[in-house]
């Protein structure tokens, strides 16, 4: 048991900035790991990514990449500016990139090109050789998910996807929907190719709605395994330290 936590704690951490959660893994997620945030609509997935990525850029001197799928630009500028994140300037000094690739995602592009992983790792090979980010958050691998026919197919190029990710150096965040009912991801598989799996669950209690997250898996890592309540508050995500039933 020793040795386990001692090569655990020895291994770098990139910190979330995320109240609360970075005590749960043991300071963040692994460096150069490719990490999957799951929830529901409302479970606070977005917010989640941005505040990593921004986080990253302006408080741990880690530049970052936000790429969006399913939302634009304006969308995104509207949630960073609620909780006080100053994109612009990030932006301004090259700490920042977002980018809109709502028009090219999977099958409903405005060209005719649907955007695959392949077609991902190309754009992100040069996105990083010309930035030189060390995080990114994609948002969502749902929505690149949708253009594939067979889930053998999308096991087979998320597997050189990750394996991409991985030796670019670069510390990934996958969010992916998670379905009310049944599997606890869109496809089912993204939580065994990734070296973290994080779920967000929206439940109802008592008439209320109330979000929590699980570290459900992280390679590396002597985490808590409870399930925490999640609060949103004026300052982004923060996550309770007591566990709940």
């Amino acid at each position: 048991m020793t040795v386990v936590r001692t090569v655990a704690a020895a291994i770098p951490r990139a910190p979330t900035g995320i109240e609360g959660l970075d005590t749960l893994i043991q300071g963040g997620f692994p460096r150069h790991s490719v990490n999957v945030v799951a929830g529901p609509a409302g479970s606070g997935k977005t917010l989640f990514g941005l505040q990593f990525a921004y986080n990253g850029a302006a408080r741990f001197d880690e530049p970052a990449a936000y790429l969006a799928l399913e939302e634009n630009r304006e969308s995104i500028e509207r949630v960073v500016a609620t909780f006080g994140m100053d994109l612009a300037a990030l932006e301004a000094t090259g700490k920042f990139v977002l980018v809109d690739l709502g028009a090219v995602r999977a099958g409903s592009s405005r060209d005719g090109i649907a955007v695959g992983l392949r077609e991902l790792e190309d754009f992100l090979r040069s996105l990083i050789a010309s930035t030189h980010v060390q995080r990114i958050v994609i948002d969502s691998i749902s929505a690149i998910g949708l253009r594939y026919r067979s889930l053998p197919d999308l096991r087979e190029e998320m597997f050189g996807f990750t394996r991409f990710l991985r030796e670019s150096k670069v510390t990934t965040l996958l969010l992916t929907e998670s379905p009310e009912q049944g599997r606890l991801t869109r496809f089912g598989i993204e939580q065994f190719l990734a070296d973290s799996f994080l779920h967000l669950a929206l439940e109802e209690v008592k008439g209320d709605l109330r979000r929590t997250l699980t570290v459900r898996k992280m390679r590396f890592t002597r985490h808590d395994t409870g399930k925490h309540p999640v609060h949103i508050t004026a300052a982004g995500l923060v996550v309770a330290q007591e566990r709940v039933a």
